[in-house]
């Protein structure tokens, strides 16, 4: 990554490369190559290792907001995969009544459910982490400023809310049911309660992450437990949106 002149990766050429990783994962053509999400987590690992090392003072090795959704849109869109590759797969052995290779099938993509949603999750408590570890190393508080009195706004790292609809889209669409609901439901609960805590603007929650929990709801096994979180949930979003005076269409349930 170093030349003799110097020159090193920065943020934006790590992103891009792990943007073209992300669009090989989403493309569909030919094998999935399940291994990208992987592979680009290890890319921001060294990225943030760098960034770590300068003493959180580099801003070029600085990830962004972005940086960190690639990764997380990849494990989120991992498990939807798996399934589609699954249904492929079962298809084939249909057609050419490979019944036994089909079974061995279904139990090893079974054993799978959940793990792009397990490990978006993961990444997600990484991200706040190192935030937290940043924030102490350089002085900075909820407002962002620094000990020095100058704004830090866009230079440090912190999660977003859109982080965390990221996660609950992944174990919304894990396929496990009952649980990935209430894994959406902690995972909006931890947002609202990180977004007391710090005062981050980009944490505050919004309808699109309550919509994603009532449609984790709604895709659970259990028909009336699920109708009545879902019907909580909405009571919940109304009383925090219906009525803001925001602008902006995501802080507003009624557009």
């Amino acid at each position: 990554e170093d030349s003799e002149n110097g020159v090193t990766a920065d943020v934006y050429s790590y992103t891009i490369v792990m943007n073209a990783m992300q669009r090989r994962f989403l493309s569909g053509k030919g094998d999935r190559y399940m291994k990208d999400p992987q592979r680009a987590e290890e890319l921001l690992a060294r990225l943030v290792r760098k960034y770590e090392e300068s003493g959180f003072t580099n801003g070029k090795l600085c990830p962004t907001s972005v940086t960190f959704g690639t990764v997380l849109s990849m494990y989120a869109a991992a498990d939807r995969l798996r399934k589609e590759n699954l249904s492929m797969n079962q298809s084939r052995s249909w057609l050419t009544r490979n019944v036994e290779a089909s079974t061995q099938r279904i139990v090893s993509d079974v054993e799978y459910l959940g793990w792009g949603a397990e490990n978006a999750e993961r990444v997600l408590e990484w991200i706040i982490g190192l935030s937290e570890r940043e924030r102490r190393s350089r002085g900075i508080d909820s407002a962002g400023e620094s000990r020095c009195g100058t704004s830090d706004h866009d230079m440090f790292i912190r999660p977003c809310v859109q982080h965390f609809v990221t996660t609950c889209h992944a174990w919304a669409n894990s396929g496990k049911g009952i649980e990935a609901a209430e894994r959406c439901e902690s995972l909006k609960n931890r947002n609202i309660s990180l977004y007391k805590s710090t005062g981050y603007a980009e944490l505050r929650p919004n309808v699109l992450l309550f919509g994603v929990v009532i449609d984790a709801w709604a895709k659970a096994n259990e028909e009336d437990e699920s109708a009545e979180h879902a019907e909580r949930l909405l009571d919940e979003a109304e009383q925090l949106f219906l009525h803001s005076h925001s602008s902006d269409p995501n802080n507003r349930l009624s557009n």
